[in-house]
């Protein structure tokens, strides 16, 4: 039975049953009504309720299912109980008693049995002796209030139905029903955890209301016959049953994580003595006011309920303060792998005395391998990461882990951290895998103001590729300069300060022009020239390099779609643009990459993405972007082939169409065969896989030459041409012939 289902078809039945008895008991005060018409609401209402507790148990498993299949029996007895009733209303006389037969009340009392034997095996989660001697307090809170309650209320029955042997078995049926109230709503205030949705407890709460309520309007029916106080009430407890499957199968629908209860559920708890408290207060000062005196059983009671509810909130004290203590230290430590938290550390590090020395750890491409080798592995990788730097710090140390793949040393005393450097000699076992991993390591020594300088010298070696970096005065003028170029390339890049040089690819050997690689130039307002070098680090440091790079894609494509529309669409074969690292692992790349060739109009064969072996080594993230790119059409050329992390198998798992070949390979052409030999392997691997062949930095006829007799036919250097402007390329592509050289 699907949610949608129930939500067309139950609910609304049990809504309309009740609304129809309310409408009926308003209507036979006025006029005289058939006596099975009242209670025809009453059943149905109830055969909804069970049907929707079957419903419940049908799309649930485990105690769930056993507990909504339970109340579905007991429910199913209240049924029977009020299909009982009705033929009693029919056959038995009235004879100032409502027309209750033997039969009816055994039922009556078989449901509520039934209802509070499935309450009472609802699970309710673990607990400490504390919270379990404040849930036995709280029942017995809960149980003097009704103690006191039901005296009053016995008084009030025998008062008006007199002491007979079916006024009694009348009235124990009725406190049974309110007993199965008090303890559904005993099980919401002291269950930390509950299979149950704490609204669908809530719902069936109310039904422990009917009994009591019932007895009262029976009495006020009474100068109607033709009325009952069951059936008036009996509507309403369908109902309330309806809504509780209904809250079921909306919390199964939304089918969110049970949320562990801590403190915050703990505190509602203290909800019971106060509540239990306020209404034996009302009770007591609405009976001196109506009598003059109260019993000795309301006297008794009072001050029973006095002494739990002070043992209770005593307990409840004491268990607060240790949950406090318990997120306190939680607060203060990891916990994956139980190290003390970034905040524990820095406090250590600032009240450290004397010399000291901070190490900052980051494990480089865990992201990489936390993608490959599934979350499970990285958890794992990064415990076991924990365990040997706790066993190599040694017993002085505070071990930290700072967050993510972070991690964090104090040392007493200096020259400590050698023996860290041994951290990843050895592989780590993780979920079944042997990981061996690379580090980027950050020490500073001294007195004050070391996990600061660590930090920078973490920093450092992470952005310069460097194992360790110890700090020294020269890396915080190094920071701060960058931090300078860094707010200049915000700048220079808001107010148009970059530009675009074309330096030519040409085909061997007569150097026609075929295309072109972009290259990023900054001129800053004074007309001083800032290399790349310089600005380019700082922009993958930074993050710039994703806008900037977005600006250099759009121009490239501008600039292309012009020079088609200038010398026609065959001028040029390719126009590159080399894209970073950074930019790789960003997944909007090939978004902005398809939009700008979109907007340009520019067919997507004709733009070359150049990226470098390193970007793409680990796969991951960035070996998925580089194969979103080629899905877009656009041809991927690796740059500088040979330097980074060189893999013949990346030429099968990355979807590359050109390898350009480092010039410091085509600087040993012309010299011995060992020297020519990386060379003359790569165009050999490129012509059987199908790639085109780059050779980068060519200066000298001969290497142009010795390059095109080993079969390079593409080439690009200063022997052609350098880095020119846009308007430097037009005038080549508007010679019959366009030649770079």
């Amino acid at each position: 039975m699907t949610a949608a289902r129930w939500r067309a078809w139950y609910a609304p039945v049990a809504v309309v049953m009740a609304v129809a008895e309310v409408l009926l008991v308003l209507l036979g005060t006025h006029t005289g009504l058939p006596l099975v018409l009242v209670w025809l609401p009453a059943v149905t209402g109830l055969a909804m309720a069970v049907t929707g507790f079957r419903a419940a148990a049908a799309g649930t498993d485990g105690p769930l299912r056993a507990f909504w299949r339970r109340v579905a029996l007991a429910m199913g007895g209240v049924l029977a109980a009020g299909v009982s009733q009705t033929v009693d209303v029919l056959t038995v006389p009235n004879t100032g008693m409502p027309p209750l037969g033997a039969r009816t009340l055994l039922l009556y009392l078989i449901g509520t049995v039934l209802a509070i034997a499935a309450l009472l095996r609802l699970p309710g989660g673990g607990r400490s002796w504390r919270q379990l001697t404040t849930a036995v307090l709280d029942v017995a809170v809960v149980a003097v209030t009704g103690g006191i309650a039901a005296s009053q209320y016995v008084d009030w029955f025998v008062d008006r139905f007199g002491v007979s042997a079916q006024a009694w078995w009348l009235n124990i049926a009725m406190m049974a029903i309110a007993v199965a109230g008090v303890v559904v709503v005993v099980k919401i205030m002291s269950a930390r955890q509950s299979p149950v949705p704490r609204a669908a407890l809530w719902w069936l709460a109310p039904i422990g209301l009917a009994g009591p309520l019932s007895t009262v309007l029976m009495t006020l029916l009474k100068p109607w016959p033709h009325l009952n106080g069951s059936a008036a009430v009996l509507p309403f407890v369908g109902l309330c049953g309806a809504l509780a499957a209904h809250a079921q199968h909306r919390h199964a629908a939304t089918a969110r994580p049970r949320r562990v209860v801590g403190l915050a559920g703990h505190r509602r708890g203290t909800a019971v003595p106060l509540v239990a408290t306020v209404l034996v207060t009302v009770l007591l000062v609405v009976v001196r006011l109506r009598t003059g005196h109260l019993s000795t059983v309301q006297v008794t009671g009072t001050a029973l309920l006095l002494l739990l509810v002070v043992a209770r909130q005593a307990i409840a004290l004491a268990e607060n303060g240790t949950l406090l203590r318990t997120v306190a230290r939680q607060a203060m430590h990891d916990e994956l792998t139980g190290l003390v938290s970034r905040r524990w550390f820095t406090a250590a590090v600032a009240a450290a005395e004397g010399p000291h020395t901070v190490v900052l750890l980051d494990l480089k491409e865990f992201r990489e391998i936390n993608d490959s080798l599934g979350p499970a592995a990285g958890d794992a990788l990064l415990i076991a990461f924990g365990d040997r730097l706790t066993a190599l710090a040694g017993q002085d140390a505070v071990v930290a882990r700072l967050g993510g793949d972070e991690f964090g040393v104090l040392l007493p005393g200096t020259d400590r951290s050698g023996p860290l450097l041994a951290v990843n000699t050895e592989p780590l076992h993780a979920a079944g895998h042997d990981v061996l991993v690379d580090l980027s390591i950050g020490v500073a020594e001294g007195d004050t103001g070391l996990y600061r300088q660590a930090e920078i010298a973490l920093r450092e070696a992470a952005a310069g590729g460097i194992r360790l970096v110890r700090y020294d005065a020269s890396l915080e003028r190094r920071l701060t300069q960058r931090a300078t170029v860094a707010a200049e390339l915000r700048r220079a890049l808001a107010n148009g300060e970059f530009h675009l040089l074309y330096q030519p690819i040409v085909e061997l050997p007569h150097g026609r022009m075929t295309g072109v690689e972009s290259l990023i130039r900054w001129t800053r307002p004074d007309g001083r020239t800032v290399p790349p070098t310089e600005f380019i680090p700082v922009a993958e440091d930074t993050g710039l390099i994703v806008e900037l790079g977005a600006w250099i894609i759009d121009a490239v494509c501008a600039q292309a779609a012009a020079w088609q529309r200038r010398h026609g669409p065959d001028a040029l074969t390719s126009i590159a643009v080399n894209v970073s690292a950074r930019q790789l692992v960003d997944p909007a790349l090939p978004d902005i990459v398809a939009a700008a060739l979109a907007r340009h109009r520019v067919p997507a064969h004709r733009l070359t993405i150049e990226i470098t072996e390193t970007a793409v080594f680990g796969g991951g993230r960035a070996l998925a972007t580089v194969t979103a790119l080629a899905q877009l059409g656009v041809s991927i050329a690796l740059d500088d082939f040979g330097t980074g992390h060189s893999s013949l198998g990346l030429l099968r798992t990355c979807p590359v169409n050109a390898i350009k070949v480092d010039k410091s390979f085509v600087d040993g052409l012309g010299g011995t065969p060992q020297q020519e030999a990386i060379v003359t392997a790569l165009t050999g691997i490129a012509e059987t896989m199908g790639l085109r062949t780059v050779a980068e930095g060519v200066e000298t006829a001969d290497q142009a030459r010795r390059l095109f007799e080993l079969g390079y036919r593409h080439a690009q250097g200063f022997l052609f041409a350098r880095p020119l402007p846009p308007a430097a390329i037009d005038a080549l592509l508007a010679q019959p012939h366009p030649a770079a050289a």
